[in-house]
């Protein structure tokens, strides 16, 4: 038996964990390759205009695998991942839509992920979800355990790489959600363009817990969208230490949080002295059009210290 998951959306930030969740079961792990013309095209199809240009991106990658003969698909119907705080309300319906789409062919496995309601909750919603494919409740304990501890090192990992000292080259934080920072297709691959025009570049990721608490401390009132309040934070981070030299900030065409908090980060930085990129993701964008921008951005930087 073989379980797809889709290289999409939060499989960029919690890959480590879903793999040895999924090694509770008797199934293979069949990930779908990344991002492509095709994918997307896919997606378009299935999926009605106003829909954002990640979810698109999903459903592309859902149909690579029901291509591939997987016998289910492993997608979460994420609610919360902590307390008093919420993900994006198209993370809900993801499950049902996708089911929608491929008809009753594929199961999928779409255990609730709500963290307000603890561990023992949480593990008795994986036993009813994992049914026939799981090896043994014990099992599933184990990858339970054994999936938190991989998530926390995989995140103090990256949150070293903001301790490393800055060399002579510019230091830029690109903020925005992961999965439109590290899948390159649909951004142009946005981090190695910057890498090649000599700029380190920084993520959301690579924060600590308490420079994010640190920077959101500056919000006049409080995100309750967990991962729109992080980006926010990392942003307000860097104007409060002068930890960058400049921001860009990525967002998906269509996505109602991202143009939110864009415009929170923008009237901040109005007044600063980082200088502050908007980039905007569509499926109309321009590769060219991105890299001169970047390009035009990474110039003014040098400028300024000419100058």
């Amino acid at each position: 038996m073989r379980i797809g998951i889709p290289r999409a959306l939060l499989y960029y930030n919690f890959y480590p964990a879903l793999s040895r969740l999924l090694e509770a079961t008797k199934a293979e792990i069949v990930i779908s390759s990344e991002t492509n013309k095709q994918k997307l095209e896919q997606g378009l199809t299935l999926c009605e205009d106003e829909v954002c240009l990640p979810v698109k991106v999903l459903m592309g990658h859902v149909m690579t695998l029901a291509e591939q003969n997987v016998d289910g698909l492993f997608m979460p119907r994420m609610i919360s991942l902590e307390r008093s705080r919420y993900i994006c309300p198209k993370f809900l319906g993801l499950p049902d839509m996708v089911r929608s789409s491929l008809g009753k062919d594929i199961q999928v496995l779409s255990p609730t992920v709500n963290l307000s309601w603890g561990k023992l909750r949480m593990f008795r919603e994986g036993l009813k979800s994992a049914g026939p494919w799981l090896r043994h409740p014990l099992a599933l304990w184990r990858s339970f355990r054994a999936a938190e501890s991989e998530q926390l090192a995989h995140q103090q990992q990256l949150a070293a790489a903001f301790a490393q000292p800055q060399g002579t080259s510019k230091r830029v934080a690109v903020l925005g959600h992961a999965y439109n920072i590290f899948d390159g297709y649909i951004n142009y691959d946005l981090l190695k363009n910057l890498q090649t025009m000599g700029v380190e570049t920084l993520t959301v990721e690579n924060f600590s817990r308490a420079a994010i608490e640190e920077g959101a401390r500056d919000l006049s009132k409080d995100l309750f969208w967990s991962y729109g309040r992080d980006i926010v934070g990392a942003a307000f981070y860097c104007l409060r230490r002068r930890a960058v030299d400049g921001v860009i900030i990525v967002a998906s065409f269509g996505c109602g949080p991202d143009s939110l908090i864009t415009e929170i980060i923008e009237r901040r930085f109005s007044q600063a002295g980082i200088p502050l990129m908007s980039i905007v993701l569509d499926e109309h964008s321009s590769g060219t059009g991105l890299i001169t921008r970047l390009e035009a951005f990474t110039d003014m930087l040098h400028w300024r210290d000419a100058n």
